[in-house]
């Protein structure tokens, strides 16, 4: 069908017109209430769609639509649909020849240009224009048309709503900036005392807007908006809802954590030549899932994801924000701190958390990892909760402790020392990136005066000390990773490309590696 509402190619080349803003805003005053971004797209394509029935209405209404099976008499007004709605009026209806059709009619048309044009009428035999259909179909209603193009057309109309000043959002909602309740300083200062009562938060809008005195004849939602515009706008607020839903907390109320990156998670980004890493080295990386790696690669989508907990999200009470992980957790959210619930998944007992988007990594597990005897190396096991919001988290906790042999990090005279010593251990680990670290104060502490060392210098008497540990002296580079991160906070590429690089390793192949020396 040739019609301009079924025509892809319009909605595909779909602009924001004057008249479809003006449509909006009077969509928005009719309905005394936000819209979101998706309501309003599939209002405007309503709209637009409702205007170009009605214009191809008009169109046709003005003469007999042409059909090459279809009589016509000398005076009659015919219109082509075929060729852009031409109008036209017939001045001759003469017989056709042709050997090869029946007897037909053909009809002489001066159209309103006064051009006069020829056309073949009363034809017996088929032709796709005697069965074509130029009113839209309810085949193709604006709701398939959202279905096609809704994504493309909310795009533009979002970026032309966040140009025009008249227009303000609230997350994905959307209202006329000059309807939108006024909030007073004195009810914000009551938004603050509810919060801080309840321990910074965090509080739904509603509860905020039930101790308030609000004009009745407002509608709710726009007084929500409006609450939620006001707060957005106050610094004394955080929204940190995890999905659906607005949550606020007082910013100065959140844990120091969230606020402000702990110091073992900080990287400085390190530069390196990627061209140097083998596909092994490639496929470690991708195993390690560090949330500062610079790789990109499909994600399986995933109920349950397992972390290796290294030294600066045990040191933290963290965890990383790898796209892996990313996925469980509430990332949709424009702000930057979302706080959501852990449960443990054998006890069900349940405690706050917060991903914190800028830093990449998500917190609240310090008191979790010391109850359960968590160290480096253990195995995270996450998955989503029954409730939107809720995270499982797991140890592979065992039944007794035993005491296993494993590689141990200690610090003398601004040092890092290396031994094998027997430590009772209460989880599964992974033996590759497992290190007990007694005393981790004195790493930190160790970890600061090492700052200005360069990663080659840092890495080799590290690699040096682990080395010394195997008969063989050979380290794999997920141990190399793990224990580096104990002194400064390096993803694995930066530490991969200096074993690439440097004349002093030489690679035992599966990312073990040897030290060469000088050359």
């Amino acid at each position: 069908m040739s019609s301009t509402v079924q025509n892809d190619q319009y909605w595909e080349q779909f602009s924001v017109l004057p008249t479809d803003l003006e449509h909006i805003t009077n969509f928005l005053v009719e309905t005394e209430r936000p819209q979101t971004i998706d309501q309003l797209t599939q209002e405007v394509i309503r709209a637009r769609h409702q205007q170009m029935v009605a214009l191809i209405e008009d169109t046709l209404a003005q003469g007999s639509i042409y059909r090459p099976g279809d009589s016509y008499t000398v005076g009659e007004k015919i219109i082509f649909p075929h060729l852009n709605n031409l109008l036209g009026e017939v001045i001759e209806v003469r017989p056709g020849h042709n050997p090869e059709y029946d007897e037909f009619s053909v009809i002489r048309v001066r159209m309103e240009s006064g051009v006069v044009r020829e056309f073949t009428a009363a034809l017996t035999c088929d032709h796709p224009l005697n069965q074509a259909t130029y009113l839209p179909s309810t085949d193709v209603a604006p709701d398939e048309i959202y279905g096609r193009h809704g994504e493309k057309i909310k795009t533009t109309l979002r970026s032309a709503l966040e140009k025009n000043v008249q227009f303000l959002s609230v997350g994905d909602q959307w209202f006329l900036r000059d309807l939108v309740m006024e909030m007073s300083a004195g009810q914000l200062n009551i938004a603050e005392a509810l919060l801080d009562m309840a321990g910074g938060g965090p509080l739904r809008t509603k509860e905020l807007l039930a101790e308030m005195e609000v004009p009745a004849e407002i509608p709710q939602p726009l007084q929500l908006f409006s609450l939620e515009y006001a707060l957005l706008h106050d610094r004394r607020f955080d929204e940190v809802g995890p999905a659906g839903y607005a949550l606020w907390h007082l910013r100065q109320m959140e844990p120091q954590g969230v606020l402000e990156v702990p110091q073992p998670l900080r990287y400085m980004p390190i530069p390196y030549n990627r061209g140097l890493l083998d596909e092994t080295m490639l496929a470690l990386e991708r195993q390690i899932d560090d949330e500062w790696s610079d790789i990109q690669y499909p994600l399986q989508p995933a109920d349950t994801v397992t972390v290796v907990l290294s030294y600066p999200h045990w040191r933290s009470g963290t965890l990383p924000l790898s796209p892996r992980v990313a996925q469980l957790f509430p990332t949709a959210r424009v702000t930057d701190r979302i706080r959501f619930t852990f449960m443990d998944a054998t006890m069900k007992q349940t405690f706050p958390g917060w991903v914190v988007r800028s830093g990449r990594y998500v917190y609240g597990l310090a008191e979790w990892y010391k109850k359960l005897g968590a160290s480096v190396g253990v195995y995270v096991d996450l998955a989503r909760g029954d409730e939107p919001g809720v995270i499982q988290v797991n140890l592979r906790t065992t039944k007794a402790k035993r005491r296993e042999w494993l590689r141990t990090v200690t610090t003398e005279s601004g040092q890092v020392l290396f031994e094998v010593t027997r430590i009772p251990v209460a989880c599964e680990f992974d033996e590759l990136a497992t290190v007990a670290v007694p005393d981790p104060k004195a790493v930190d502490e160790l970890a600061q005066q090492l700052q200005r060392v360069s990663l080659e210098a840092l890495l080799e008497q590290i690699f040096n000390g682990l080395a010394g540990l195997s008969l063989q002296r050979a380290v794999h580079a997920m141990t190399l990773y793990s224990v580096l991160n104990l002194l400064r906070r390096v993803p694995p590429a930066p530490m991969l490309a200096v074993l690439a690089t440097s004349s002093r390793y030489v690679s035992l192949g599966d990312n073990y590696w040897a030290y060469r020396g000088e050359s």
